[in-house]
Parts: C-alpha cells; structure tokens; sequence
C-alpha cells in the first residue's frame, strides 16, 4: 500500500477540524459532522477482482494485476481471486457472484449492434448467462436498445451511436483491449490454414467452419489434433448454455443451424431455400429445409425440430415455470421470434415482433436441437449452485451432443475429446448422387440464394394454412397444433408430394468438398503446454488464446506458421452493478481509470492487441467520439490518470474525495455514510 502522503495527511485532517470548528453555526447538523470525523464506525472499502488464472489466460491476469496494484495504492483492500473456466461461469454468469471481473467478451464474430441488446438490457438482470450479467439499469440505454431493433440506415446508425455513447458514461463494463488472436499451425500434415481469398470476417484458420476447408492430408485416415487452454468440451457438450470464452467451439460443427453466419453474408445452411415475404406489417421469412437432413443416429431432421428449438431457447421449461427460463446463449436471437408456422416436415414460417430483417436473421443462426431429446429436460430444479430456478436443459452436461453437423462426437476423457466426421451429412453426399437423379452433374439445376439484413430485399410467398400458432405474451413461442383456414391460401403441401419433387441441393460455397481427416481430437491444457505440443509435433493447431512464446516459437520452426487474427472477444472490466460502491457509475468511471489499456496492450500484450473505448471498436458501426484518441493515446472517455504506466496517486485520491468519500489516518480509503 502506498505510504502516507505528509501534504495529503495534513490538508485532510485541516478539513475535518474545520469541520469540527463550524459546529457551533451548524447545529442542526452536529451529528453529521461527527459522524464524518469518526472513522472507527467505517472500514475499508474493499473490492474483490475475479479472473482466470494464467494457465487458462495468460493476459486477463496482467490486467488484473495492474488494477489491482493502482487500487491498492489509491488506500482500497483489494483480494485477487483467481478461478477456473466453470467457477468463472458458475460465480459470475449464473449467480452474480462477484464486484469486479476481467474477461473476454462472448463474441466470436464481429458483433452485430443488437448482441449489446441481452447484454445491456434492464429486461435480463435476473438471466443467467452473458444476459446482462452486470445487474445494469439504465432507462436511456433501454430504450436505444429497442430503437436500434425497429430502425434502419443512418437512423439505426445515430441510435447505436447514442447508445455507445451512454454506455461509455454509465460503463458498466469497461472495454480495455482487442487482442491479437494468435494462432500456430504446423504445414507439414495439412495445409490451406489461411488463404488469400479469405475474408478477414470469417475469423481464424481454427474456426469451426473454416477447418471444413482444409487441404492436405499425409495418410489415409488423418486426424487432424487441436489443443488449447479451454477444458470445456471433455466434459460439457450442452450448446445453450454459457461459457467463459468467446462462443464458439467445436460445438459449431456438431449442431446445424439454419443459416450459416458469413461475415456479412448470410447462407442457407440446413435451408435449401429461405425467402423474406413482402407486405408483412413484421418481418416474415418461409423457410424450406434441405431434402433428407439426418440426425447422427440416423433419424430425420424435421422442420418440427426448428419449430420446437425456437419455442424450448425462449422457454426450456415450455410454460410449466411461473415465468419463462430462457436458453442462457441465445435468449437475445429468439427473443424477436413471435410465432412459428410448421406446414410439414420440410416447411416452415418465422414471423417476428416489430424489428427489422437485418435483427431479425440473426434468430436463423441458432443450433437445431431434437425434439424428442431435449423436450423430456423440462424439468425445474433449483440446485444450490444457482441462484435461482432453472431447468434440466440448462443444467445437463449433454454427454452425447446427438446433433445433425458435420462433426459427431464419439468420446472424451479428463483431457481429450474425439469427433469424427459424420458421413450423412448434407456437405458430403454420396458421390453417385446428382441434383437431378442421373448420375451426371447438372449444375445448372444447383441454387443457393444468400441473403441479406437488406430491408429492401424481395420475395413473394404463399398464405398456407395447418399452421402451429404461437403467441408472444409472455417473450415465449408457445407451440399448440391448431388447424385454421384463411382466405387467398393454398393447402400445405404433403411430405409425399414434398418428395416427389425433391432433388439434393448443392452445398453452399465454398463448401462441399470432404475435408482431408476423418476424426478430431481436442487436448486441454495449459497455455503454455499448448504452444508445447505445436513445437513436438504432437498437435496441427492451436484453439483459443496462447502464450506469445508461440511467435519465437514459430520463427525457429519452418513447419510452423502464426496467423494473426483480430480477436472480437475483447477484454474488459465487468462490475456488478447491483453492489456498493460500483452501484454508481461515477466511482465505475474512476476505477476504469485506472487501468492503462495503451501501455497494456504493448508492453503486456507485446503489441499484439489494440487499446479501445467501445464494444463496437473495429466495426463499422463505432462512434466517431469513440475512437481511440491517437494524439494523446488514451480513451476519450475515461482516460488513464496517469503517465506511461505510472498512476498519478493524488490525482485519484482527490477524486474520490470529489465522489464524497474519506481517507483515514493510514490513508484508507473508508466507505460512505
């Protein structure tokens, strides 16, 4: 702790006998007075900083420790506690159990405006997950959130402005940095990690899809082996519940969605075709599944499945709990589905509340799940390691992640997990097969529309009738089976007149080719042991954050490349808002200054990360007034109060003073009144 300072010590104990002095015209203020002089009835305020340990993340903990040291050294009792990937999750994203926590943020891609809706959002305080974990309230906020949903153009765009703006002053997180992912690959066993063509927007060599893309090969049957820091999948496979680090896994291949988010591109994915219909008072859009979409054990895929995954992540207790128990993953994608039409096994219709296509498209992303698997984990429970009910969806570890994606799981132990390639898969039919039935290409006869957030996009549909209904009352899609007839319809088509006319529908590009291994293989563990297992040959990649070694590393090496990868999993300070001091975002503000992003990010991120004021930083949609300041290098906002690393102590005393707070004889800082 910083020593008592001769000056500070003096000019504040002048002011507390001045204090005393004025008592005899202030007497109906006596006890007030007294009550501030007397230090021995308040102690001292004391912060505890939750982050991961350097084996799981070897930088959260730098940023922790340099907030820690700038706390200490301002007179507040600072306990630094580090925690594993699940007490992480356990302690902060399901029982808000914490004051202050460094972390990444859950975005794998570049976040569209309406990710900050489940996270910022006074309608999520008491959800579970990366649903407004902070406890945070803010009326303004609320209502740009909304606004940003309905609106378009330079209006959608002066909401988000506005809407970054206010977070910035009410910070109840605090964006510190956007690393570097950095991530080592050996050539000698595959290669095509990082193509030219590649849009930057699809992220790393080692995301999900991108392995699909891979070229090489060394045997008949590889394995391609991945190691990393995160020890999640050799116990959970469950897709729709929270976890620590950006959410994206392995998990992607494993369970199909809809549509496959693409940078800016939206492509069918289980959907053969997906047209928006015009003329709608809300966003409409038909939806026709490919022809004969399997689950890994073999049974149909059907659009009865997409029907009840929408109405089970808004609801997994399916109306048997007093409110509903949202999926703690996508809770912000559904929450825009208002009703749900399912014509047959293959058709079906989304309707959506009062927001836009470009919001709601991104409800088709979601991981399909079975019916018949996750409808019996309804049950509500409440076990003493939540904070409040849920349900066996949300508690299950999903030991056989039964999915319809490219990847199926086949086992796991402590360490190690195995997938391989499921053979029925859309992306890899039968090399016999043909769109036409005649064994010979007809590509011609091949479509797959992309589409877009563009509002001004056309298609035409028909009414049909046999619709399940849903209503939107209580935020969840209640699935009854209600036949009803309307006029200007035409009958739903049957499964077997659906048959008659089906052909296999290409893969979307550029996807389609089998990739060149049969199994995966994911290691856990440590960080550093990460880069060690590159360096022996033991691993193909990395998955996940690394140590820098891994540069000098791949240097020495002429079978290892690094790729450099703007991460959107950026690291921030999160405070739980529902706790004193942090309830106000003045002392909120005050603490983020203390955290130097500038000097973190080259010196203790070896320049391999970029300091920043916005969860929006590197998108198009960041606002202008916060932009890194380049001529001072610091946040426009809550500037560091320091120089080059070192924290202007007095500076930050007086400001708490300024807030109403104390210093006591051993220069403390105590609590409010």
């Amino acid at each position: 702790m910083t020593p008592p300072n001769t000056s500070s010590s003096l000019s504040r104990r002048a002011v507390i006998a001045g204090a005393a002095a004025s008592t005899v015209s202030t007497a109906g203020c006596v006890g007030q007075f007294q009550n501030i002089g007397d230090d021995s009835e308040r102690s001292q305020l004391s912060l505890d900083i939750k982050v991961l340990p350097a084996d799981s993340d070897p930088f959260g903990i730098q940023i922790a420790q340099q907030l820690r040291s700038n706390l200490e050294a301002v007179g507040i009792n600072v306990r630094l506690s580090l925690v594993s990937i699940g007490q992480f999750t356990q302690q902060v994203l399901l029982n808000h159990d914490f004051d202050i926590y460094v972390g990444q943020a859950p975005f794998a891609r570049p976040p569209d405006p309406d990710a900050l809706y489940p996270l910022f959002n006074s309608a999520y305080t008491t959800e579970n997950g990366w649903q407004n974990p902070f406890g945070f309230t803010n009326q303004t906020c609320d209502t740009l959130l909304a606004a940003q949903r309905s609106h378009t153009g330079d209006k959608r765009q002066q909401d988000v402005t506005a809407l970054q703006e206010e977070l910035a002053r009410s910070q109840p997180i605090s964006p510190v940095v956007f690393p570097d992912l950095l991530t080592g690959v050996r050539t000698d066993r595959f290669t095509g990690w990082d193509p030219e063509e590649r849009d930057p927007a699809l992220g790393e060599p080692t995301r999900p899809h991108n392995l699909l893309l891979l070229e090489g090969g060394d045997n008949e049957q590889p394995t391609l082996r991945l190691a990393t820091a995160n020890d999640r999948l050799t116990s959970n496979r469950n897709p729709i519940v929270s976890t620590y680090q950006g959410e994206q896994s392995l998990l992607d291949l494993v369970y199909d969605s809809v549509a496959l988010e693409q940078g800016s591109e939206y492509v069918p994915w289980l959907a053969r075709e997906i047209s928006w219909v015009d003329g709608t008072d809300t966003p409409e859009v038909e939806i026709r599944l490919r022809d004969e979409l399997l689950w890994h054990d073999g049974k149909q895929l059907s659009a009865f499945d997409v029907g009840f995954t929408y109405e089970f992540l808004q609801d997994t207790s399916l109306g048997a709990a007093s409110k509903p128990i949202p999926s703690e993953r996508f809770g912000g994608e559904v929450s825009v589905v208002d009703e749900v039409t399912v014509k047959n096994s293959r058709r079906l219709r989304l309707t959506f509340t009062d927001t836009t296509r470009a919001v709601a498209q991104r409800a088709l992303t979601v991981p399909i799940l079975r019916e018949d698997i996750w409808e019996p984990r309804t049950q509500i429970g409440r076990p003493s390691s939540r904070a409040g009910p849920t349900t066996e969806a949300l508690t299950t570890n999903n030991s056989a992640a039964i999915g319809s994606g490219p990847l199926q799981f086949e086992t796991a132990d402590s360490s190690v997990v195995e997938f391989s390639l499921f053979d029925d898969h859309f992306l890899w039919p039968s090399e016999t097969s043909t769109p036409d039935g005649t064994g010979d290409s007809n590509e011609n006869g091949w479509s797959f529309p992309f589409f877009g957030g563009d509002d001004d996009s056309t298609a035409s549909t028909t009414n049909t009738t046999n619709k399940t209904n849903t209503t939107n009352k209580t935020n969840t899609t209640n699935t009854t089976n209600t036949t009803n007839t309307t006029t200007n319809s035409t009958a739903p088509q049957t499964d077997s007149q659906l048959t008659a006319d089906s052909d296999l529908a290409p893969p979307p590009e550029p996807y389609g080719g089998r990739p060149p291994f049969e199994t995966v293989t994911l290691e856990s563990v440590s960080t550093t042991a990460v880069v060690g297992l590159l360096a022996s040959g033991s691993v193909d990649a990395t998955l996940g954050p690394v140590s820098p070694q891994i540069a000098s590393i791949a240097d020495n090496s002429s079978d290892i490349e690094l790729i450099e990868n703007r991460s959107n999993a950026f690291y921030h300070l999160g405070f739980n808002t529902r706790r004193e001091p942090l309830r106000d975002p003045d002392v909120r503000q005050l603490v983020a200054q203390l955290v130097d992003k500038s000097t973190l990010a080259q010196e203790n991120f070896d320049g391999y990360a970029s300091p920043a004021a916005s969860p929006l930083a590197g998108t198009d949609w960041l606002a202008d007034s916060l932009q890194w300041d380049e001529d001072t290098d610091t946040d426009p906002t809550v500037p560091f109060l320091g120089t080059d690393g070192e924290l202007s102590v007095e500076d930050v005393r007086d400001r708490f003073r300024s807030l109403g707070y104390e210093y006591n004889s051993d220069t403390e800082l105590i609590s409010k009144i």
